[in-house]
This record gives C-alpha cells, sequence and structure tokens, in this order.
C-alpha cells in the first residue's frame, strides 16, 4: 500500500514506537511540555535533539533558554505525560511532583533520568523547530523502572521476554 505525506506518514509514525519525555524549562516561571520527539544526535560530543511547536506556550522561553531540561518518564507517570500534553493545562500545580535542580531549571521527580541540555542550534522548520542542544549534566533515577512509551495514539509499557 502507498500513501502520499502527510497523510502516509501521519499513519506510518502511529505504527512507530517513542520514548516519553517532558521537556521544561523557565529560570522565574516554569514551562514545559511533552515530547516524543527526543533523537540522540552524537555521543562524541553527547548531543540530543527534540521538536517543539512554534505554537507553544512554552516556546517563547525555549527560543531563548540558556539551559532546558529532557525529563524522562517511567511507565506509572502516564498521568505526568498527559498533564504536560494539553495546551493551556496547569502543569506545575499541587498534583505535578516537581523542584528546582541545581541552576534553577524546574525538574520533575521520579524519572528514569534526566539531562540538562545548552541548545546550540534552533532551526525553524514550518509550524515547529528542531532544537539540538550539548548535553551539559545527566541524572539518573531509580534503577528498575521502564520506559513510559507512546504508540498508536496512546501510551503503553515495555515488558521483557
Amino acid at each position: 500500500m502507498t500513501a502520499t505525506a502527510p497523510e502516509g506518514l501521519s499513519v506510518a509514525l502511529h505504527q512507530h514506537a517513542k520514548g516519553v519525555a517532558v521537556i521544561t524549562a523557565g529560570l522565574e516561571t516554569p514551562v514545559g511540555f511533552c515530547a516524543t520527539s527526543i533523537a540522540p544526535v552524537s555521543l562524541v560530543p553527547p548531543v540530543l535533539s527534540f521538536a517543539i511547536s512554534t505554537g507553544s506556550a512554552s516556546w517563547a522561553v525555549i527560543e531563548t533558554a540558556e539551559h532546558v531540561a529532557v525529563n524522562l518518564l517511567a511507565d506509572d507517570q502516564e498521568d505526568v505525560a498527559r498533564a504536560f500534553s494539553w495546551p493551556g493545562a496547569e502543569k506545575f500545580g499541587p498534583h505535578t511532583r516537581w523542584y528546582r535542580d541545581s541552576v534553577g531549571l524546574p525538574a520533575l521527580h521520579g524519572v528514569l533520568s534526566r539531562w540538562r541540555i545548552a541548545p546550540v542550534e534552533r532551526v525553524r522548520l514550518g509550524r515547529h523547530a528542531l532544537v539540538v542542544g550539548l548535553v551539559v549534566d545527566v541524572e539518573l533515577g531509580a534503577a528498575g523502572k521502564r520506559p513510559l512509551v507512546h504508540y498508536d495514539g496512546g501510551y503503553g509499557r515495555l515488558s521483557r521476554s
């Protein structure tokens, strides 16, 4: 079966399982959004990328931030992913367990890992921007947890055989 882009791409991406992260920033007012576009670019030097809608309420902060945090969610954090997925939702309210890290970035409790990155490129592509950043710091979470996965429009968990 052959389909044209973007319709075909949309269908194909539903078949692609992705890890789920919440990107946070803001030294004064915290901002954050759910992302499934996290991609390693290089280990040496350590570089990651992610995409963000330039219409997002978080974009104004991400666009100029010196650092952002990538919070990789564990499979028991689907509620966190949902909270950070909806525009206009209260993301840093009392229901969200978060704190300020050592440099003042908003950080989520209970994540698999957190990576602080320093953006080096922000490339605008249509209604989105690709942010490429140097990994400055990595904080590993509790051992034994598994990642939250987004697949076919919903969230799932990995099982090992």
